[in-house]
């Protein structure tokens, strides 16, 4: 893996684990914002459903912009596409208030 792969996993480890958690602890509402991004995604240019621009080796399908994994950016509420083709629905500091006020780490 790059250099400059590891650097943007790095800078985005909140929005990734983000992704991840609303993943394997779903919320319908969160499961409808995905399935939404995920058809606009799938009728993008930059879809990269083999896995080629991928950051992460085999996480295909991922954005050949960003590189983002899309099951996990698609989930993460304070992401958004970097071809604005869908918004954040939350910034980082009202996440980062959220996140304080449950006691929640991650």
């Amino acid at each position: 893996m790059k250099k400059t792969n590891l650097l943007k996993i790095w800078n985005n480890k909140e929005k990734i684990l983000e992704g991840i958690k609303n993943s394997v602890f779903t919320s319908e509402s969160v499961e409808q914002i995905s399935d939404a991004r995920m058809s606009i995604c799938n009728k993008c240019p930059y879809i990269d459903k083999k896995g080629k621009s991928c950051l992460m080796p085999g996480t295909q399908p991922c954005c050949s912009l960003c590189g983002c994994n899309l099951k996990w950016k698609t989930r993460s509420l304070s992401s958004a596409c970097d071809d604005d083709r869908w918004d954040a629905l939350t910034d980082e500091e009202t996440e980062d208030q959220v996140k304080s006020n449950l006691n929640l780490e991650y």
